[in-house]
């Protein structure tokens, strides 16, 4: 059962956040990256193979159901189609599919580093990335164009693989997946009325999770071996108009080095002399626990615990569990916080400011009046996305691997009015501050205003 933590390998035991994912990354084999709170990997040693689902049914929803006759991939399939179709979380992992998520959930990628919509506009142009670092400026919003070359043929994608089957955005990663590591990719993007060419070369490449900016510069962080670096981005304009003793960091997940990298961003801080925050979660769906766990560590604290601080709560079926983070690495250097958030703050990023809220009067100042939200919902509500459930996957013994949810999730400390626990599942969180509502282009400037 999940409880029996101790039981986990150290490589398997991994907790992550579901996220609204809206992008997905033009990789090898480019997939749908999704991020998810409690991301739990363990192995099953029992030699009867329907007991064993027999434990993952039980586990969703006390169920016993012994389908021995059934092979791995039709089997889980099943579950996740009938079994488990309340469950929109539900979901197989084929063993490659699933190899691939263990890659990137260290922040190991091989590709290009671009993320689109589902519309085959481009989305994202990750930090660190080959897309990044080739300098050619390829920007969000570009539309990738019918041209995709392999070397110096015209070799067209749309004239030779669009199929009725498959969305150009299919397509395109088929098409990069053929590409060998160091190879040159030539394609083409709409910009307006203009078709611009570019070259990318397929590369592996860590990503960064964390920007740090302030008046006087923009910084990013990324693994280099065992140390973790910064580089100053192609645009290294700082903040205009921020105020002195501000830095702004933005968290873009809970994934790979993330925790590493924020602490670096707030050495960096701390040695320009900033000691207030602006904390941007915008379109953070979350990602792995232990990552939220050592983030939380730097600012919250608790003066009445000298060990241990608790982040959060969850309920299982049969089970209450605390996860705690050590509580000296607060240092008190960083004396005020302000978060922005959006409807694609999820899960982790939502722990996050449930933990900050909490601790605010002990840790480094905060409350939900110092929440900036730039995102409304489709009833034109402010608040972020709204998800306080758990998912666990458990790895099976074909090597994929089955994603469920078992478990609600709760904010350390608050209850509501009724003296429950605080979940914020399907509600988000709102702020009661009509003018910490606005929009992406003003969040910065109300963030460090709420902070003066």
């Amino acid at each position: 059962m999940i409880e029996d933590r101790e039981n986990f390998s150290a490589e398997n035991n991994r907790r992550r956040t579901n996220r609204n994912a809206i992008i997905s990354v033009l990789v090898a084999v480019a997939i749908l990256i999704t991020f998810f709170l409690g991301y739990f990997v363990r192995g099953y040693n029992e030699p009867a193979y329907s007991r064993k689902i027999s434990e993952i049914i039980k586990l969703r929803n006390g169920m016993s159901v012994y389908l021995s006759d059934i092979d791995d991939d039709d089997l889980a399939k099943y579950l996740v189609a009938y079994l488990l179709k309340d469950d929109e979380y539900a979901y197989y992992y084929t063993p490659e599919e699933y190899e691939r998520l263990l890659q990137e959930d260290s922040g190991n990628y091989s590709g290009l580093g671009v993320g689109f919509f589902a519309d085959g506009t481009v989305a994202k142009v990750y930090l660190n990335s080959p897309a990044y670092n080739n300098g050619q400026g390829l920007k969000e919003g570009d539309e990738f164009y019918s041209g995709i070359y392999k070397g110096d043929s015209n070799y067209t994608v749309f004239a030779d693989k669009l199929t009725e089957e498959k969305s150009e955005l299919e397509v395109y990663a088929e098409f990069i997946s053929e590409f060998d590591m160091g190879e040159d990719i030539n394609l083409k993007v709409k910009r307006g009325d203009e078709i611009l060419p570019f070259t990318l070369t397929k590369a592996e490449y860590t990503v960064s999770y964390v920007e740090y900016k302030d008046t006087d510069g923009h910084l990013y962080f990324f693994s280099d071996g065992d140390e973790i670096d910064s580089k100053t981005p192609l645009d290294a304009s700082g903040v205009a108009g921020l105020s002195a003793d501000t830095g702004y960091i933005k968290l873009h997940a809970f994934s790979g080095d993330a925790a590493e990298q924020f602490a670096a961003a707030l050495t960096e801080m701390r040695a320009r002399g900033r000691t207030k925050l602006i904390l941007d979660l915008r379109d953070n769906g979350g990602g792995q626990i232990d990552i939220l766990l050592d983030i939380a560590s730097y600012l919250i604290n608790d003066e009445e615990s000298s060990d241990s601080i608790r982040v959060l709560k969850v309920q299982e079926r049969d089970a209450k569990i605390s996860y705690y983070t050590p509580s000296n690495n607060f240092t008190g250097d960083i004396t005020d916080i302000s978060v922005i958030a959006d409807t694609n703050t999820a899960s982790a990023s939502e722990c996050l400011i449930g933990a900050l809220n909490d601790y605010g009067e002990t840790g480094a100042a905060f409350s939900l009046d110092r929440l900036v939200l730039t995102g409304q919902d489709k009833q034109g509500v402010y608040r972020t996305f709204g998800k306080g459930i758990m998912q666990t996957t458990i790895k099976l013994k074909s090597g994929g691997a089955l994603k469920l949810t078992t478990a609600y999730i709760y904010w350390p400390i608050s209850v509501d009015e009724d003296e429950n626990p605080i979940c914020i599942q399907g509600k988000g969180i709102r702020t009661e501050v009509a003018e910490n509502q606005v929009s992406d282009a003003d969040a910065i400037a109300r963030a460090d205003a709420v902070l003066h």
